[in-house]
């Protein structure tokens, strides 16, 4: 019995030490699977907003806890503003400050619900991003939402949630690089930069 005793407290106290809560969620997606060369001496000026009332990625919600919330270290307009200036550069885009034609990325929406009990765990994830385009006349407005659940015995892996926050907003701004609509408005003639 004691041996048992001993063998429990000691799984227990190993598996608490694994368990230190991270403080804040990795945010790095990688973009893979763009159309190269869409442009050709194109330049846009880049903003990127943020419109959620608060600025956390992750919510877990356990039974009489209060909520517990992970924001990623930076904030999640310049990791998605570092993201995507590449991505457009290669597709031919110039980045500039004092052009006529303007590209909004919006977040309306970027949070992974944990809900949290004693045996399992369910999560939500929704990512909702908005695209503006303004060139002249044209002003063009794209929605791209994307959403997806998992649910596991035991808790939730931080580690996990991570992996799939980064491939859906990975996803999400590859659709807003090729997406035919953007680019067409981007490229709109008439311009004088």
């Amino acid at each position: 019995m004691k041996l048992r005793l001993l063998l429990t407290l000691g799984l227990m106290s190993m598996i608490s030490a694994c368990s230190t809560a991270p403080k804040y969620v990795v945010v790095s997606p990688e973009l893979i699977g763009y159309s190269k060369g869409v442009y050709f001496d194109n330049k846009i000026q880049l903003n990127v907003s943020d419109q959620r009332s608060s600025n956390y990625i992750v919510q877990i919600i356990k039974d009489d806890e209060p909520a517990k919330l992970l924001s990623s270290q930076s904030s999640l307009t310049s990791i998605i503003k570092e993201t995507i200036s590449p991505v457009f550069r290669q597709q031919g885009l110039g980045i500039d400050t004092f052009s006529n034609v303007q590209v909004d990325i919006i977040i309306d929406n970027a949070l992974i619900n944990v809900q949290q009990s004693l045996v399992s765990y369910k999560a939500q994830n929704t990512i909702a991003l908005k695209v503006l385009v303004r060139n002249g006349d044209t002003v063009l407005t794209k929605n791209f939402n994307i959403s997806g659940s998992s649910n596991g015995p035991l808790k939730a892996d931080i580690a996990v949630l991570e992996r799939d926050f980064n491939n859906q907003l990975a996803a999400t701004l590859v659709k807003i690089t090729n997406n035919v609509e953007i680019q067409s408005a981007i490229k709109t003639p008439g311009n004088t930069f």
